[in-house]
């Protein structure tokens, strides 16, 4: 994966518009999927819960089908983009040992993904205007900076790639 730049207002309001629409499209699918499996299955004055449950499950799944099916979208690219970087930004950080043991083991595949973390993280902070822990996000990519240039090694964004995760022992 690589980083892209985007433009935070269209991804705000493109993120906005799914949103609703997903909500809307599951409340709408839920509600008349449930009534019309209570009208064919249901019981007068009993227990519904059941047709009810599958109503909103099948009305879940119809949701999920259509962000699948349209993911590729350009109206979609945004949302897409800043969701699969979430996706490895959080794999990265489920493999945080190892990355922090191929640091202080001065490991190039370690500084790399250490970059790529910190540099995709600080886009996601700011995409999502999370500044609480936007100083200390920036002090740990300037010492990783630090560290790069102290060690004469030349690492890009770019050099990012899933494997290199496979490849920290």
């Amino acid at each position: 994966m690589k980083l892209q730049t985007i433009d935070k207002a269209t991804y705000r309001e493109h993120l906005k518009r799914v949103t609703v629409a997903v909500i809307a499209l599951l409340l709408a699918s839920a509600v008349g999927i449930s009534t019309i499996l209570i009208a064919m299955f249901g019981e007068a004055g009993g227990s519904n819960f059941i047709l009810n449950l599958t109503g909103v499950a099948i009305g879940a799944g119809l949701c999920g089908f259509l962000l699948f099916r349209f993911r590729e979208h350009a109206y979609m690219s945004e949302v897409t983009y800043v969701w699969r970087l979430k996706q490895e930004l959080n794999r990265i950080y489920r493999r945080s040992a190892k990355v922090k043991s191929a640091i202080e083991r001065e490991n190039r595949n370690g500084l790399i993904v250490s970059n790529f973390h910190l540099k995709g993280s600080k886009q996601l902070y700011e995409l999502d205007d999370n500044t609480l822990t936007m100083g200390e996000l920036n002090q740990r990519i300037e010492e990783l900076d630090a560290k790069v240039q102290g060690l004469g090694v030349t690492i890009a964004l770019d050099d990012y790639d899933k494997q290199l995760l496979n490849q920290l022992d």
